[in-house]
């Protein structure tokens, strides 16, 4: 039955999916837009620790002010109203909600809060991807010992690359590569607030009536979300990571059946079966023809010669020899697709994405030369960046897991673009809880 057709019957029974939102950024805000459409869903409860965002963000979804008056949960829940509060966790202590969507910054809070929910017996849809790169494989574990669901955020890329490869796998089809687009060329990997503006050719005028952060915007192009998103991908997919890392080749659609195959075929990739990104940038910064910015990819070959044969006949795009063929989608649409996964996680039991592995890992690089007690600043910030590994390298050198990053403090200094690892930080007081949690986490 169609995703529609479910909504509509649990909407014709007077029973709309109780969701709360912890987190009010402009995900949580793109998804309020769309909720607020949606008389399957009843957002019952908007959780952040800031609550001036809390009704900037339902004043923006243009949420009716009468619904957003309840004075608790249970009465948002029996006036089909909506509860606005700053303590998460005492949302997730009141009965009620069927799923939570987690779209809060920090790894550490946005942990605690997806495994308060599931020792509440309630679904949690993880759209903190720093949280779900650090801890993810273990809070997906959790979910299923209790008979729930820990699921991706459909709209956002990890989520719609996972599609991708679930369509490949169901066809039969054998993955090359599956992964997703960015803004990227040599020297980026040293952007930093200061000077990300410049690069994206905006002032930061510019960039404050476009509501852009420089710190999210330094994330995207010195690779650090890159490295977080694939490494999610890789633990729900069980693809690999390259082995030296993400090489983000220049590379438009028309070519991704050429240049995601592997080396042995022509290709870039050291083997079958990798994350990667590809990069609308020329090395010399020119744009790619057809470059895939927002969007996400998967190639894919079979070894069925007949059934190659038909790729170029249906319309796909395929290397030179046809036996590769590429599938694409240009776009994301983040909170405005969300509702998705709230819809298959109640309705239909099922996931849209989700970790089943430790496979990948994100690690922190030193941005520049570092200094002894120099304290890190986190990501998309001045001091360090992300690179993607597998999960036993990173174990094998002791890493720092780059959602880990900020805070920590230098204890002797650390050259330009080396990795750091957790032996060189002093690391905050909060941290011990996701490490003992990341000590139950074995690479496959």
């Amino acid at each position: 039955m169609s995703l529609t057709s479910l909504m509509a019957e649990r909407t014709a029974h007077g029973r709309p999916i109780r969701v709360g939102l912890i987190g009010t950024g402009k995900v949580a805000t793109l998804f309020l837009a769309q909720a607020r459409h949606l008389p399957a869903l009843h957002v019952a409860a908007v959780a952040d620790s800031d609550m001036e965002r809390a009704h900037t963000a339902l004043a923006l979804a243009a949420w009716p002010p009468a619904k957003a008056v309840a004075r608790s949960l249970s009465e948002a829940c029996d006036n089909t109203a909506t509860w606005v509060s700053d303590d998460a966790m005492g949302m997730l202590e009141r009965p009620g909600l069927e799923a939570v969507i987690i779209a809060c910054d920090a790894a550490a809070n946005a942990a605690a809060y997806a495994l308060a929910a599931l020792d509440q017996h309630i679904h949690v849809i993880m759209a903190s991807i720093e949280a779900d790169a650090l801890v993810g494989p273990f809070l997906a574990e959790q979910a299923r010992a209790k008979g729930l669901i820990y699921s991706l955020a459909y709209g956002d890329q990890p989520a719609l690359i996972c599609e991708l490869v679930d369509w490949a796998r169901a066809c039969g089809f054998q993955i090359a590569a599956a992964g997703r687009g960015i803004a990227w060329k040599p020297g980026y990997h040293g952007l930093t607030p200061d000077t990300v503006w410049t690069h994206l050719g905006i002032s930061p005028q510019q960039a404050r009536a476009k509501d852009m952060d420089a710190r999210s915007a330094t994330a995207s192009l010195d690779g650090s979300r890159a490295a977080l998103e694939l490494a999610s991908v890789a633990n729900a997919t069980l693809l690999a990571p390259p082995p030296l890392g993400l090489l983000f080749p220049p590379c438009g659609t028309h070519d991704l059946a050429h240049v995601f195959r592997p080396q042995s075929q022509g290709g870039r990739l050291a083997h079958m079966g990798v994350v990667e990104a590809a990069s609308c940038l020329e090395t010399d910064g020119r744009a790619v023809i057809g470059g895939l910015r927002w969007g996400v990819f998967v190639t894919f070959t079979t070894p069925s010669a007949h059934a190659a044969m038909a790729f170029d006949e249906y319309g796909l795009s395929t290397d030179d020899s046809g036996t590769y063929a590429a599938r694409w989608r240009p776009h994301r649409l983040a909170g405005l697709e969300l509702a998705l996964s709230v819809a298959n996680v109640c309705l239909r039991g099922e996931h849209s994405g989700s970790p089943r592995a430790f496979a990948a890992d994100a690690i922190t690089i030193a941005k520049r030369d570092l200094r002894a007690a120099e304290v890190l600043d986190g990501i998309g910030g001045m001091t360090i960046r992300g690179q993607l590994l597998s999960a036993q390298a990173a174990q094998a050198a002791d890493a720092l897991p780059l959602s880990l990053a900020k805070g920590a403090v230098l204890r002797h200094p650390i050259a330009e673009g080396h990795a750091i690892a957790l032996a060189d930080v002093l690391l905050p007081d909060d941290a011990q809880g996701l490490l003992d949690i990341r000590a139950k986490m074995n690479p496959p």
